[in-house]
């Protein structure tokens, strides 16, 4: 064993727990035998994360990759890179590098400029190899930071959830954080005493971003005053109320609550008490609305007016909604009801879910190109999305516009139509390239599924 394995069993053993849910859904990747990888930046935080896998999972570091970004945004970056490259070639394990191109704003990159080429490399890459997992090396500051960050933003618990210990993007990639429960302090302490070294970045001391002036700033002020180490917990915590209550808003806006020509459910009287249920059902019809983006001085109206049962007319993104007192109604064009598209052929098969396919399924090993699995036996059937339907992917926090997922996804405008919707009497159950449907989860082995395969057509 070379020293740097030994130095990495040497820190597994000194930090030996993590993220519950972030383990687990690791050790569920390495039983389905899929790529895995991590993203390091060969600072601390992100090289302990790399070291820990490399340790914990001896059996994975064949499928094993490191991804560094250089956001060439200082002289020493190279240096970074090439220090990542001698980590992983001393690991024996692959080490993928990518150079930010200077473009127009290579001057004063902002951090969501910088932040979008970072995704935009882990994407490609991952899909490159196969990969649906990446371990990143958010810790208990990081979650401090941005609970503080938040804060200033009026953030809800949503917001202040982040980062969550596992979270999905669009397109089915699960990242998992499995440091969240240590402090920088723990990580950089293990770290000297095993005898590992790692690169500091210069611009984390700078103030030109906003999170390098609380990490400067508020967090010593915070630390002086008061030990943030139940921050953590409440991150948690904020998460857990975030799912209780979004489950809550799904139930209502899928029976109907607020829309047109519909009843209104009894739980509506209820809303007085609970606005925050009521900010959450409102947030889905707007998103459904392609209203998404509307500001919270228009959604704070509208929650105090259907909390009081007190009619209110405002205008959001150029359209006219409407609260009567019991209803919302919000001025929409007609939609036509789309056709189908051409060529569309698929397949069904009624299965029971095996321990095996279990494990592949909450590994993500089956990315949702061709073939998905939906809980129960739904009767599917085909068409083309609606304009402005919206939709919740497996793992998504809650839904959004079809138009603002395939955005994300880089889908071209001329493309959307003609990709298929496979739907039951619902709604949308599936769309080739994203996850399933999120009320379709698998949840156990044995559970009845529909193996759902779509077959491209042949353009030829």
């Amino acid at each position: 064993m070379n020293p740097l394995c030994e130095k990495s069993a040497a820190l597994a053993g000194m930090l030996p727990a993590g993220t519950p849910a972030a383990r687990r859904k690791i050790e569920s990747a390495i039983r389905a035998g899929t790529p895995l990888a991590v993203a390091c930046s060969g600072g601390a935080d992100s090289l302990c994360a790399l070291l820990l896998v490399f340790a914990r999972f001896p059996e994975a570091r064949e499928r094993l990759a490191a991804l560094h970004y250089d956001h060439a945004v200082r002289e020493a970056s190279a240096a970074d890179a090439d220090f990542v490259r001698e980590i992983c070639s001393e690991l024996g394990i692959a080490c993928i590098v990518e150079r930010r191109v200077n473009g127009a704003d290579s001057a004063h990159p902002s951090e969501a400029v910088l932040r979008a080429a970072r995704l935009d490399f882990f994407a490609r890459t991952m899909r490159e190899r196969g990969c649906r997992l990446l371990v990143q090396g958010h810790q208990r500051d990081d979650v401090a930071e941005t609970m503080l960050m938040r804060l200033t933003r009026g953030a809800g618990t949503d917001g202040l959830a982040a980062p969550r210990a596992v979270s999905r993007t669009a397109d089915g990639r699960v990242f998992v954080r499995p440091l969240l429960d240590f402090s920088k302090a723990q990580i950089v302490d293990a770290l000297k005493r095993c005898g590992i070294s790692w690169c500091e970045d210069s611009t984390n001391a700078g103030t030109d971003f906003f999170r390098n002036r609380v990490r400067a700033n508020v967090l010593p002020a915070l630390r002086a005053a008061a030990p943030f180490e139940n921050i953590a917990r409440s991150r948690r915590l904020a998460e857990e109320d975030s799912a209780a209550l979004d489950a809550l808003a799904e139930t209502l806006f899928r029976g109907g609550a607020f829309r047109e020509n519909s009843d209104v459910p009894a739980a509506l009287a209820d809303f007085a008490k609970f606005p925050g249920v009521a900010r959450r059902v409102l947030r889905k019809i707007l998103s459904r609305e392609n209203l998404e983006t509307a500001g919270a001085a228009a959604v704070d109206a509208l929650v105090e007016a259907i909390c009081a049962g007190t009619p209110l007319s405002a205008t959001v993104g150029g359209r006219e909604i409407r609260f009567d007192g019991k209803i919302l109604h919000c001025d929409a064009p007609e939609i036509e009801p789309p056709g189908t598209p051409a060529n569309t052929v698929f397949e069904t098969e009624k299965i029971f879910v095996s321990e095996t396919l279990f494990e592949q399924l909450r590994a993500g090993a089956f990315p949702p190109d061709e073939t998905v699995f939906l809980a129960g036996t739904p009767e599917i059937f085909v068409r083309a999305p609606f304009p402005g339907e919206c939709y919740r992917p497996l793992g998504a926090p809650g839904e959004k516009p079809l138009s603002r997922i395939f955005t994300d996804k880089k889908i071209p405008a001329a493309r959307r139509r003609s990709l298929p919707v496979f739907a039951d009497g619902t709604g949308i159950a599936w769309i080739p390239g994203l996850p399933p449907a999120e009320r379709f989860r698998i949840r156990a082995a044995g559970t009845p599924a529909l193996r759902l395969t779509y077959r491209k057509p042949n353009l030829t």
